[in-house]
């Protein structure tokens, strides 16, 4: 019996089509947590309402997006538990190195990612030092006013910062960011440097350092976290041990794009 190849070619084509456009619902669902309907969902990816309705219920059978009634679609249960045993990947993997690098600098280290609009930290290897910056799991802070939340807008188009982030500023201490053109000026800088400083915008008496990773498992940040003190006297040496820390990991893990790309 002979095949087609034509229409082994057309399958193929379709097959591939349907996943580009899962792929697309499920990056629009993951840019808004608060849910969406599926007018809204259509729009966002350019495809007919029908379309997104058939892949939705498909996806919804799969539990990958869920329906949350007035909130309209969310990300599914299924989808979360991957996302989570994902994070677990990247603390495992990067643990070593931000062991190593808080030993050598004698100060807190942390990972952490986005999380809506706010920065999540989701790893930390505390100072051995008496006097020391110890961070909570779960903590969040807003992206705007945290070296670690602004090396990730960073990697994100201005227009992109404005709708994330939007035009309200909650003013954690006298140094935080407060108008849009401000953090977009302090996002240029990070693009130029490759890193990005918090000299106390988040918490008064903490300075903190950052660099991003931009990774085949996602987006994450490196902080370091410094009483001011002792930050202004080592900046340089922190800044240096800090990229020091990112080229490793580069090294072990592969390629990761740095925020100037």
């Amino acid at each position: 019996m002979a095949v087609n190849a034509s229409s082994f070619e057309d399958e193929k084509t379709g097959g591939i089509q349907v996943i580009a456009r899962a792929a697309a619902i499920l990056n629009v669902l993951g840019k808004h947590p608060g849910g969406m309907s599926l007018g809204e969902i259509a729009q966002e990816v350019a495809l007919p309402r029908s379309t997104v309705q058939r892949i939705v219920a498909a996806l919804d059978s799969a539990q990958l997006v869920r329906s949350s009634g007035a909130g309209g679609l969310r990300l599914g249960p299924a989808l979360l538990k991957l996302i989570s045993s994902v994070h677990s990947d990247v603390v495992d993997l990067v643990r070593p190195f931000l062991e190593q690098l808080s030993a050598n600098i004698n100060e807190t280290v942390t990972l952490a990612r986005a999380s809506g609009t706010q920065l999540a930290i989701i790893h930390y290897v505390v100072a051995s030092r008496e006097l020391r910056v110890v961070p909570r799991i779960g903590l969040n802070l807003p992206l705007y006013s945290t070296s670690g939340g602004r090396v990730l807008l960073a990697m994100e188009s201005d227009e992109d910062v404005r709708i994330l982030v939007g035009e309200a500023y909650e003013d954690l201490t006298g140094m935080t960011v407060k108008t849009l053109p401000q953090l977009l000026e302090l996002i240029a800088d990070v693009r130029a440097r490759g890193l990005a400083i918090d000299l106390g915008e988040t918490l008064e008496g903490v300075c903190t350092i950052a660099v991003a990773l931009d990774t085949l498992f996602g987006r994450f940040s490196i902080s370091l976290l410094v009483p001011a003190p002792r930050f202004h006297k080592h900046e340089t040496f922190y800044r240096q041990e800090l990229m020091k820390c990112k080229e490793a990991i580069v090294n072990e893990i592969g390629r990761i794009i740095s925020v100037e790309e």
